[in-house]
Parts: structure tokens; C-alpha cells; sequence
């Protein structure tokens, strides 16, 4: 298989989750490489608020990589250069499937133009201090699957690695990735390719090495509510040992520093209504989880949420305490 060699487990960009503090997180719990939510490179230029909030990060969470998304190259370059070396690396986004962004002529409908993708490559690479990467879908669909075109393309234009995530724009997060195309693509370049989709289990990590020869591989939906699962990949990885599943006190630890952190980077209010989403996914499977989500969804503070999930985690003793 891969020798034993290291392996890189990377956190996708994943649109309202890879913020500050799940990237530090993620990274804490043995993530390899980090990725900031994707970024619109004209709002870089314009200089929007919420877009540069996107594009801090913190010396903890290093190395991490800045995702953009456009679909004039100038445009794209000039962002890269004011982003400068705030990133490691950058990363194009040529996979996403949002309807406002594919309207728009971006993310995945890129896929359609691959004269495009070419131009627009080659003007970030041009002008960027740091690798530039890019991400990608297989296709638009099964009848347009031209991820060794495009890939070829990108490698053409001086991008130094490429994320294959191996469904087409219409199956969205639907159906089963096709990891014989990432396969197929790691065969017809000879930049590293990172295979993404459906990797939900330290087993399907070793599978997919093993079936594709791919160089790295990337986590997006599975580490929701599940940071665990970066650390649980690599041990199996370099050992061969399923570590177990978070604890009921782990899971609820967790849910506390992610929740301060929230609190640190956010204001109370904000992290409050933004941390619901995140509980939801911890708590899932667990015999209560919606009952616990309804009240959560209505709690108004800090001290009122903690509450509902000391009550939750811990019936009998409140292990937990607020003054944190």
C-alpha cells in the first residue's frame, strides 16, 4: 500500500463550518492542513467585511489554506495578492455546487469551461507568494465527466496539487463518490492528488489509499460534530488500531471548548445561536439528541445552553462548570 509513508488528512472548506474555531479544533485533534470557508475573490477586492473576517486566521491553526472562488482571472489574481501570505497555500474552488455561486459562474460550473479554469489558474499562480492548489469536481455530470481533462489542465497552469471530490455537480452530496475517477486522475498527472468523498471511517481512509494511489486524503461532511475522527484515521493509518468512538464526557468536553471559543472569537450572543448547529451534530444518534436540540435552539444565553446540556450529559451530577 502506501508504505507507511506519512499520509495527510486534510479539512475541507466547508461553507459556514470552517471557521477559527473549528479549524483549530480540527487541527488539535491531529488535521493535517486546515481550510478557511470559501472566499469570494471580488469581495476580497471590495474589501467586504464579512469576506476579510473569512480570511483571518490564527498561528495555531497553521498551516491552513485560504480558499477562493471566482471566475475572472484578474479579478482572482488581485485578490490572491492582497490575501499575500496570510495563507499557506492557496486553494481554487472549481467542486462547489451552491445554486447562487453555480448561477453565478462559479465553483462547479467552472467545470464547463476548462479554457477557463486554465486562464484563471495560471493568473493566481502568476501572482500568488504561496502554492496554489485547486478542487475540483469529477464533472457536471454523467455524461460530462472530464476530471482528467480538467486536472491536466490545472497541472498545465503550474498548480501544485489537486483535491478530486468524486461526485459530479448534479449528485450534489447524493449517491456514491466515484473513487475509480480520483484513480484515474492520480494516474495522469504527476502533481499529488488529494481524493475526496465518502471517507466516513478510518476504514474507508485506508480503502481509498489503497484504491485510488492517491497522496492525501480530505474530510469534509464526516468531521461535523466528529473532530475525533482526524486523530482516529491517522492511528489506523500508521498502526493498524480502530480507536474508540468519543466518550459521552468527551463528546460533552468538546462541545465546551468549542462552544468558548465561540464565545472568545464571537461575543456571547453570536456564539450562542451559532453553536446550535455544531451541538446538532455532536449529540446525533444519541438516544434524546432532539429533545435536547429543540431546547437548545431556544436557549438565549451561555449560561442557559450549558445548562440544557449539563441536565442532558449529566443527570445526576453537574460535572460541568459554567464559570470556565
Amino acid at each position: 500500500t502506501q508504505n507507511n509513508k506519512y499520509i495527510p488528512v486534510f479539512l475541507a472548506p466547508m461553507a459556514g463550518v470552517t471557521d477559527i474555531a473549528f479549524r483549530s479544533i480540527c487541527k488539535k485533534m491531529g488535521a493535517s492542513f486546515v481550510f478557511t470557508e470559501m472566499v469570494s475573490a471580488a469581495g476580497v477586492i471590495r474589501q467586504n467585511k464579512k469576506t476579510l473576517k473569512l480570511i483571518q486566521i490564527t498561528e495555531e491553526e497553521r498551516p491552513v489554506g485560504i480558499q477562493i472562488f471566482g471566475n475572472v482571472p484578474n479579478i482572482m489574481a488581485e485578490a490572491v495578492s492582497i490575501i499575500g501570505e496570510n495563507a499557506d497555500i492557496i486553494d481554487i474552488n472549481f467542486g462547489c455546487p451552491a445554486k447562487n455561486i453555480v448561477r453565478n459562474n462559479g465553483g462547479a460550473s467552472l467545470l464547463k469551461e476548462p479554457q477557463l479554469i486554465g486562464e484563471i489558474v495560471k493568473a493566481v499562480v502568476q501572482t500568488a507568494k504561496v502554492p496554489v492548489t485547486a478542487k475540483i469536481r469529477i464533472g457536471w455530470d454523467d455524461n460530462a465527466i472530464n476530471a482528467i481533462e480538467i486536472s491536466k489542465i490545472i497541472e498545465d497552469a503550474g498548480a501544485k496539487a489537486i483535491t478530486v471530490h468524486a461526485r459530479t455537480y448534479s449528485q450534489g452530496f447524493s449517491g456514491k463518490a466515484d473513487w475509480n475517477v480520483i484513480k484515474n486522475v492520480k494516474s495522469n498527472v504527476k502533481i499529488p492528488v488529494i481524493g475526496n468523498g465518502d471517507i466516513k471511517t478510518p476504514e474507508d481512509a485506508k480503502r481509498i489509499l489503497e484504491e485510488t494511489g492517491c497522496d492525501g486524503i480530505m474530510i469534509g461532511r464526516a468531521s461535523l460534530g466528529n473532530p475525533w475522527i482526524f486523530k482516529r484515521i491517522i492511528e489506523y493509518l500508521k498502526t493498524g488500531e480502530i480507536l474508540q468512538e468519543p466518550t459521552l464526557t468527551e463528546i460533552a468536553e468538546m462541545i465546551i471548548e468549542h462552544f468558548n471559543y465561540f464565545v472568545k472569537i464571537k461575543g456571547e450572543l453570536v456564539a450562542t445561536r451559532e453553536i446550535r448547529k455544531h451541538i446538532g451534530w455532536y449529540v446525533k444518534g444519541i438516544p434524546g439528541a432532539s429533545e435536547l436540540r429543540q431546547k437548545v435552539n431556544v436557549s438565549k444565553t451561555k449560561e442557559e445552553t450549558i445548562d440544557v446540556l449539563n441536565k442532558f450529559f449529566f443527570p445526576r451530577k453537574l460535572v460541568l462548570n459554567y464559570a470556565q
